[in-house]
């Protein structure tokens, strides 16, 4: 009886694990756990890009910096990444500045789509295969059942910042002062109260282009020192020190 091999699938079709765990302060997030074989090809795929990311970022982008590793790629140490975000604001808080504007963006992981991915990695100067590959993988992946970029896995901070660094540039030119980043939140500094409001309209432009929005309860325009100095150490625009010491843009 003579057998006939069929022909294998290029793609997995199995689904990928995902788990909603709660967050701490309130809400949830969706995590997405690769196996082994869908990590090593989704960190190959990235150490593709990853110099070519980093290249394109500001210095104030702090959070999941990339460094070059015998394995392609490896993520700044969270603590040490912090702890430069929060001496960098403090120091920001310290000087003229009278204002800042405050943004977020709202389902940041969950709504970069593979397209908006490969357009930020062309932008950014990486090769046209490079760039497709990563996003035939990101597409794989949204088939077995992940929504935007998976959450969890390292790969996707690289790939986040990718994108994101359009709008750090944006923010750049209208700002009048530092501006920083820490994953999709941002924080930038102005002179007066009616330069951080172009600072908000430009979040909103810069957003609405890449294909993202804002987060509208956690975007604000704050004109207390008291409050810029608090957001070094609070995580959440809707407490602490920001009560009472906002608008909205």
């Amino acid at each position: 009886m003579r057998h006939t091999r069929r022909p294998r699938s290029p793609e997995r079709s199995d689904p990928i694990r995902i788990e909603t765990v709660a967050k701490r302060g309130g809400g949830s997030r969706t995590l997405a756990h690769l196996d082994a074989r869908d990590r090593r090809r989704y960190d190959l795929a990235v150490a593709g890009v990853a110099a070519y990311v980093e290249r394109s970022l500001s210095s104030g982008a702090m959070a999941n910096r990339a460094r070059t590793a015998a394995s392609g790629f490896q993520l700044e140490p969270w603590g040490a990444a912090r702890d430069r975000y929060l001496r960098s604001i403090v120091t920001a808080s310290m000087g003229s500045h009278r204002a800042a504007f405050v943004g977020d963006v709202r389902d940041c992981y969950g709504s970069i789509t593979p397209k908006i991915v490969e357009l930020a990695l062309r932008g950014a100067g990486a090769p046209d295969h490079a760039a497709a590959r990563v996003a035939g993988l990101l597409r794989s992946f949204h088939e077995r059942g992940v929504r935007g970029l998976p959450i969890g896995p390292a790969p996707s901070a690289v790939l986040a910042n990718g994108v994101l660094a359009t709008l750090d540039r944006a923010l750049a030119e209208v700002a009048g002062g530092p501006s920083f980043r820490w994953v999709d939140d941002v924080m930038v500094f102005a002179p007066h109260a009616r330069a951080a409001e172009r600072v908000a309209a430009e979040f909103d432009r810069a957003l609405a282009e890449l294909g993202l929005s804002a987060h509208p309860a956690k975007c604000a325009v704050v004109v207390d020192r008291a409050a810029l100095l608090g957001r070094a150490s609070t995580p959440s625009t809707s407490r602490g020190p920001w009560r009472g010491m906002m608008r909205p843009p």
